[in-house]
C-alpha cells in the first residue's frame, strides 16, 4: 500500500544547495545562518556568503505585520499602558479599547530590516486609542508627535526620580 499523503522533510540548515556554485571556492553547498532577522546562505567550505535566502525557500515563517503583533506579551503591553496613563498620546482620551501601537510602523521596520526586538522594544511602543491606532495605518508616526513622545517621556522619568526615595538610608 502506498501513502498518498505528502511528507515534507525538514530543512538541513547545515547542507543546503547554493543556487550557483561558490564565486569563492565553487562548492555547490552551503547552511544557512540567520543575520539580522534574514536567512544568510554561506558556503560550506570557505565560508563565503553566497546569497539572502526568502523565508518561504527556507521553509521558516514569514514574518508579517501580525506575527511581530503577536510578540508584544501582555506583561509588556500592560507596562506600556501604565508608563504612558492609559491615555492615548494623540488624542488624549482615556478609552477601555487602548491599543499599543508602534512609533516606526511594523511595515516600514520590516522593510528597512528591523528585527522583531527592535519593532517591540518598549521605546517603540506607544499606546494609541483604536481610532488613532488605526488611523494611523501603515504609515510611520509623524515626526513632530514622535519628538512630542520623547519629551513627555523624558518629563515622566525626570518626575519619577525626584519622586522616588534614595535607597539604603532614612529621608
Amino acid at each position: 500500500m502506498s501513502d498518498s499523503t505528502t511528507t515534507v522533510q525538514p530543512l538541513d540548515r547545515d547542507n543546503y544547495p547554493l543556487r550557483a556554485p561558490c564565486l569563492g571556492c565553487g562548492h555547490t553547498r552551503g547552511r544557512v545562518i540567520e543575520r539580522n532577522g534574514q536567512d544568510t546562505v554561506r558556503c560550506l567550505s570557505c565560508d563565503r556568503h553566497c546569497h539572502n535566502a526568502p523565508r518561504t525557500e527556507t521553509g521558516r515563517a514569514q514574518r508579517s505585520v501580525t506575527t511581530v503583533h503577536a510578540a508584544i506579551k501582555p506583561k509588556q503591553r500592560a507596562r506600556i499602558i501604565m508608563r504612558d496613563g492609559a491615555r492615548c498620546i494623540w488624542c488624549r482620551n482615556s478609552e477601555s479599547n487602548l491599543h499599543v501601537g508602534h512609533i516606526i510602523s511594523v511595515e516600514v521596520g520590516l522593510q528597512h530590516g528591523l528585527s522583531d526586538q527592535e519593532l517591540n522594544d518598549d521605546e517603540n511602543l506607544v499606546v494609541l486609542c483604536e481610532n488613532c491606532n488605526l488611523g494611523q495605518g501603515t504609515e510611520p508616526m509623524p515626526l513632530r508627535l514622535a519628538i512630542a513622545v520623547l519629551r513627555a517621556r523624558i518629563s515622566w522619568r525626570d518626575r519619577t526620580a525626584a519622586t522616588t526615595p534614595p535607597s539604603g538610608g532614612q529621608p
